[in-house]
């Protein structure tokens, strides 16, 4: 049975490898951006994992996760983020599909402790390497102007990089802020890959040619944020 939010609701670190794991389309997502107090967090947390816990309150195919947002520019508010992905017929049950009593109970629950920011969906368009539930999230937020041309210059500089971590491009069909596109999505093993990336030999002129060749676009928002807790 379905759980229901009542809400409104570009350095890259790379080492050469020749087997990156590659996804072309396939997960979509709905995102749920939040604010919450630090002091109820754990209590937000609590919430969604006595509820998600359970088999039976889950749709089969949908993995859903919390995630806290640690660094990000202080015009945006948000502090936390309830992500929903999988398939889009599993999204669009996710969507339709009214509320459990318990659900119910969940929701009214959570939406004492947290304040909605924004709400908006899209889909995955293709990623590279094996994810991590552990690592670092380092997402960029983008204003695509032309998105096959970017997307085609992106995919060719990445593939030429053959990255280890995962990275991925995606797009926001819906919803979203500052005219925001398109989003990059990277791990990273800690801090310290964050503050130095590592480049190989070359990637200088990839990225040249990437800029010559991607059009206009514009990075909206650089974001680190880590992954709390996820339900499968």
């Amino acid at each position: 049975m379905k759980f229901k939010l009542y809400l409104l609701i570009f350095a890259f670190n790379f080492y050469c490898i020749l087997d990156a794991q590659v996804t072309e389309g396939g997960n979509s997502w709905i995102d749920y951006e939040i604010i919450v107090e630090n002091n109820n967090a754990p209590t937000v947390l609590n919430l969604l994992d006595s509820f998600f816990s359970k088999p039976e309150n889950k749709i089969d195919g949908l993995t859903y996760n919390l995630t806290q947002f640690n660094y990000k520019d202080k015009d945006f508010k948000a502090t936390h983020l309830f992500q929903v992905v999988g398939p889009a017929d599993a999204l669009s049950k996710w969507h339709h599909n009214p509320p459990s009593i318990e659900g119910q109970l969940t929701g009214t629950m959570v939406n004492q402790f947290i304040k909605p920011y924004s709400a908006f969906f899209g889909k995955n368009i293709i990623s590279f390497g094996t994810p991590s539930n552990d690592k670092l999230e380092f997402t960029f937020s983008l204003k695509v102007n032309d998105e096959e041309k970017f997307s085609t210059a992106w995919i060719k500089a990445i593939k030429a990089l053959k990255p280890n971590n995962v990275v991925g491009l995606g797009s926001v069909i819906a919803g979203g802020s500052d005219g925001q596109t398109h989003y990059i999505y990277t791990q990273r093993d800690n801090m310290e890959a964050v503050f130095n990336p590592k480049t190989i030999k070359g990637s200088d002129k990839i990225w040249k040619t990437f800029r010559q060749e991607a059009g206009e676009f514009e990075v909206i928002r650089k974001i680190v944020r880590t992954r709390l807790k996820i339900w499968e």
